[in-house]
């Protein structure tokens, strides 16, 4: 119950700046416009910030058996999303030609602008580091394999080029492990800067999630059925089944290991999906629709994950 208060308290708090976002577009105080060009400031600058601020001001270095174990469960969770993404298609009724569309809304949560926050929150800033290596593996995972699957969507049959992962999200990423894995003296006004930028991406990647929602028609996303069924296996029967499983395995991962994990499959849709949606010029609506309902009942949903940890 305890972790529930936690994940809650914190929820909230993101919450608030999501409804500054809401009602600032609703009230035109913030443009279309607008939230693109902060939405490329965080992609760009505030979030690789973010990610390197936890390698650099990482105070206590976990051990090296703890690392391996985040990344055999980082492998685990991209890998068990992609798996179960068809079992899902065909109990939701998905059309055969949605299934790619459907993968990648089960596989790239918001490990990032609202899983830095929650595990800092139940687990210390120091934990935070293992949640870079799943924000890693979400770059270098979208940009790969979900593009090649969005491509696929609107006919485009040309290849994957490797420059098509160079971006600042992934070379921020690979940064940050590299800095982690090898421990140097690093200027403290260089890790007060980094720190302070990063700070900087939460509330204003809540705000755009909140702009993005006001964008939603409500009507149609409270009476699907499907929606209400893509979140309930999406966010709260995996990730009790991960828990049960854990228990299961008793000793074999950290509890904090463990937890980030369960916590990572407990995790809203993100944006990135449905921007690209729209880059791609493929049928998003389904997608926009559950980021919007996921994002409001992970308020409710997370809070009863956690209280199993």
């Amino acid at each position: 119950m305890a972790n529930s208060l936690v994940i809650l308290q914190k929820l909230i708090m993101l919450f608030c700046f999501i409804f500054i976002g809401y009602y600032g577009f609703k009230r035109s105080w913030i443009t279309k416009d607008g939230t693109g060009s902060v939405s490329k400031l965080i992609v760009n600058v505030f979030n690789p910030a973010l990610m390197l601020s936890t390698a650099l001001c990482n105070t206590q270095r976990p051990s090296n058996d703890m690392v391996l174990q985040n990344i055999i469960l980082v492998v685990v969770f991209f890998s068990s999303l992609i798996l179960l993404s068809p079992l899902v298609a065909r109990v939701l009724l998905i059309k055969k030609d949605d299934h790619d569309i459907l993968t990648i809304m089960m596989t790239f949560g918001n490990t990032g602008f609202m899983g830095i926050p929650l595990v800092s929150s139940l687990y210390g800033a120091n934990a935070t580091i293992f949640v870079a290596f799943y924000v890693l593996g979400f770059n270098l995972l979208f940009y790969s394999f979900a593009l090649y699957l969005f491509r696929r969507k609107a006919g485009d049959n040309s290849k994957f080029k490797i420059s098509d992962m160079i971006n600042t999200g992934t070379i921020a990423g690979v940064i940050t492990v590299l800095v982690f894995l090898i421990p140097a003296d690093y200027p403290e006004l260089l890790k007060t800067c980094v720190a302070a930028v990063g700070d900087t991406c939460v509330p204003l990647a809540m705000i755009v999630t909140g702009c993005s929602l006001a964008q939603v028609e409500f009507s149609r996303i409270f009476t699907d059925w499907k929606l209400y069924a893509f979140t309930a296996m999406r966010m709260v029967l995996i990730s009790v089944a991960a828990v049960f499983i854990f228990r299961l395995i008793p000793g074999v991962f950290s509890p904090v290991i463990a937890g980030i994990m369960v916590i990572m499959y407990g995790m809203p849709n993100g944006s990135l999906p449905v921007i690209a949606c729209e880059e791609y010029r493929v049928d998003g609506d389904f997608c926009s629709r559950a980021f919007a309902l996921t994002t409001l009942l992970s308020l409710v949903t997370l809070p009863l994950v956690t209280a199993l940890l």
